[in-house]
């Protein structure tokens, strides 16, 4: 008879499908398609080469332009992220003997380690599986920092005038595009540092409060993913429409706790989620800074 019973696992389960929202910085900005089946192995959606430009029609004509030439299909495989924790025979007795369930330290640990994967997939991609994130996707439009008057791009030797312009300037990359407007800046914790340096000797409004001010997007994230992200392993921020048209994170499984393996003296539980990675249908509407 097996010594792992169904309540000894409740405790785990709440921690594992508790969702902490500093883990899941992926989906606070870009929406969750949660409607590809399971079970698929491969999800095809449509990639904006640019947008289709309507035309009045003349009496009786019936040339309408088609959005469809306008349009690449793209197909992407779906991958599993796994991860599990073993429990011991002895950790079951233990916890049998005092009526509590299995300690969920370790469920913690898994939840968190398949939210720091989906993230890192969804800003970078992987190499191995030749999976493309928000930073590389073919087609995202690439803005080199210039130097600034200390003859440097880092935003560590500019000025708060500098870093501004830096910003606006990829802003305004999106906004140029037809029907897109810039809604997003994700930049490192380093570099969010020097947002908070002060615009300048005369106030005490920092670079990221005159930004604010300036109602230039809804959200503001520091993402420790795109360290490094840039061209030759420079630092970069992206400015991006994170509207479900452009881009969305793909999750055809959430995270799930499949039946656990027993071999003497420990169990293993395994979880698993599935995931497309990052769909970029419009990747113009993406603008990565490098240099800073």
């Amino acid at each position: 008879m097996s010594l792992l019973r169904p309540q000894d696992l409740q405790a785990v389960d709440l921690k594992i499908y508790e969702q902490h929202q500093s883990e899941l910085k992926a989906r606070s900005i870009f929406k969750v398609k949660s409607d590809i089946p399971a079970g698929a192995e491969t999800y095809a959606y449509d990639v904006f080469k640019r947008s289709g430009a309507a035309k009045i029609l003349a009496p009786g004509a019936s040339d309408i332009p088609l959005v469809d030439a306008d349009l690449e299909r793209h197909v992407v495989n779906i991958y599993s992220i796994a991860l599990g924790f073993n429990v011991t025979v002895q950790e079951l007795r233990q916890a049998q003997m005092v009526g509590t369930g299995i300690e969920t330290t370790k469920a913690e640990t898994v939840r968190k380690g398949i939210a720091e994967k989906e993230n890192r997939i969804a800003f970078i991609g992987d190499k191995e599986h030749n999976i493309k994130g928000l930073t590389n996707a073919t087609g995202v439009q690439v803005y080199v920092v210039p130097q600034g008057a200390g003859s440097s791009a880092k935003w560590a030797d500019k000025t708060a005038d500098e870093i501004v312009s830096d910003i606006r300037k990829a802003k305004n990359k999106v906004n140029k595009l037809d029907g897109h407007q810039a809604d997003t800046l994700l930049v490192t914790p380093d570099s969010f540092e020097h947002l908070e340096k002060p615009f300048n000797e005369f106030t005490k409004q920092t670079v990221l409060e005159y930004i604010k001010s300036q109602n230039w997007f809804t959200r503001i994230e520091t993402v420790n993913d795109l360290k490094g992200q840039g061209a030759a392993d420079s630092e970069c921020f992206v400015v991006l429409d994170s509207s479900p048209s452009v881009v969305e994170l793909g999750v055809s499984m959430e995270i799930t706790r499949h039946p656990e393996e027993y071999a003497f003296p420990n169990y293993k539980v395994p979880f698993e989620e599935r995931t497309t990675g990052l769909i970029v249908r419009y990747p113009m509407a993406i603008v990565r800074g490098d240099g800073i």
